[in-house]
């Protein structure tokens, strides 16, 4: 039944989405900033510094109260995407530039995990609601494998760059599929 509803769905894929981005944040840009010759501490910093990025998720909901939900998570997906993307370009001569582009998407998808999980909150009927917050949480399993499995075949061909632009590109499309598909009384 959870598969049938593409409210449902989109909700699912929203929330897959913002759970890939910070599945790579924490594990490839630490990794990144080693590999570019940098410190440990480096790596922790970024991280660090991208998880200060939740903090925005205080003027988040009233943004998407005057705005519309649709509108700021399209924005917040697309300006990650952006952000992605220039990781990508600069990842492999410019980790430390890479790293700091990495933080501020983080800045986009924080607003993201303030905001994502209302499509599904208003999608789902209330006397479904357990049943299907247990169909909808598998985005959990399903980021922490699938952008694995991809990565692994993209650092073979390109490295960091590829996962890299994966990421982004999965991103923007979530991006577009907002903007298309979330109800606009949203």
């Amino acid at each position: 039944r959870f598969v049938a509803q593409p409210r449902l769905r989109l909700a699912w894929a929203i929330a897959f989405a913002r759970s890939a981005f910070w599945v790579t944040f924490f594990v490839y840009i630490p990794i990144l900033m080693v590999e570019g010759g940098l410190s440990e501490t480096a790596g922790g910093l970024a991280v660090a510094a991208g998880n200060l990025m939740l903090l925005n998720n205080v003027v988040t909901r009233r943004l998407a109260d005057r705005l519309s939900l649709r509108l700021v998570l399209g924005a917040a997906f697309l300006g990650a995407a952006a952000l992605v993307l220039l990781v990508a370009g600069l990842s492999l001569r410019h980790p430390a530039a890479a790293g700091v582009a990495m933080v501020a998407a983080a800045f986009f998808v924080a607003m993201i995990d303030g905001l994502g999980p209302v499509p599904f909150l208003r999608a789902v009927r209330a006397r479904e609601r357990a049943e299907m917050t247990t169909v909808y949480r598998t985005y959990l399993d399903a980021s922490e494998l699938l952008p694995q499995i991809a990565y692994f075949f993209l650092f073979l061909a390109f490295g960091f760059p590829g996962a890299f632009a994966a990421l982004a590109l999965l991103l923007a499309a979530m991006g577009a599929l907002t903007l298309r598909y979330l109800p606009r009384g949203m």
